[in-house]
């Protein structure tokens, strides 16, 4: 099986990559043979969406047998047994952090021109004059993403209610910020580079 990684962070959180180089057929007898719940695979022709799927669920079942993924009404997973679970995947890559007593976020994206593009759609003025790499406007993609998806809900703007404090490339760990009329809260963050790929997730 090829786990890329697999580590506890603490105590009570834990974090998985899944390395997809399989078929979608070898996923899926793969996780026949795991005694996953297949149920709710997807019935698509996009082979990547199955395999993703897939992959999702055998790498939670490296820590967990037996547990589903169970979404609530905003889209925002959690699983059968209490934990909470945020999952990501790009290209081959797929990630997912798993914590027992609070919100998590990760994200996983791949390094490239498309960032600058579409930097203007989640950075401040400020982060736009401090942050001009294609590795570093990654890193706070994939850190607004991960704090996205630790919020867990829909009304989130980028721009206005999601902030990144004390980064620098020379440092792993950062600080994330959720400003909504519901929340305000100040994360943890930590940053991994993968290949040609930047890990992020809440601690």
């Amino acid at each position: 099986m090829p786990v890329y990684q697999h580590k506890n962070i603490s105590k009570n959180s834990k974090l998985g990559i899944w390395f997809i180089n399989e078929t979608s057929e070898q996923l899926t007898k793969l996780a026949e043979k795991e005694k996953i719940n297949l149920t709710n695979l997807p019935q698509v022709k996009n082979e990547n969406r199955v395999k993703q799927w897939l992959a999702t669920r055998l790498l939670l079942n490296d820590f967990f047998t037996s547990v589903d993924i169970i979404y609530d009404e905003k889209g925002k997973p959690f699983l059968s047994n209490d934990w909470n679970i945020s999952i990501s995947h790009s290209g081959d890559y797929v990630a997912i952090i798993l914590n027992e007593n609070k919100n998590c976020g990760i994200d996983i994206e791949k390094i490239s021109s498309k960032v600058k593009r579409i930097k203007h759609k989640f950075l401040n003025e400020t982060d736009l004059k401090n942050i001009t790499t294609e590795q570093g406007l990654t890193i706070y993609w994939g850190a607004k993403e991960a704090l996205y998806k630790y919020y867990g809900k829909k009304e989130v703007l980028f721009i206005e209610n999601l902030f990144i404090e004390d980064f620098s490339s020379s440092k792993n760990t950062f600080i994330g910020i959720i400003e909504m009329h519901s929340l305000k809260t100040k994360l943890n963050l930590v940053w991994e580079k993968i290949g040609d790929y930047v890990l992020v997730y809440s601690i």
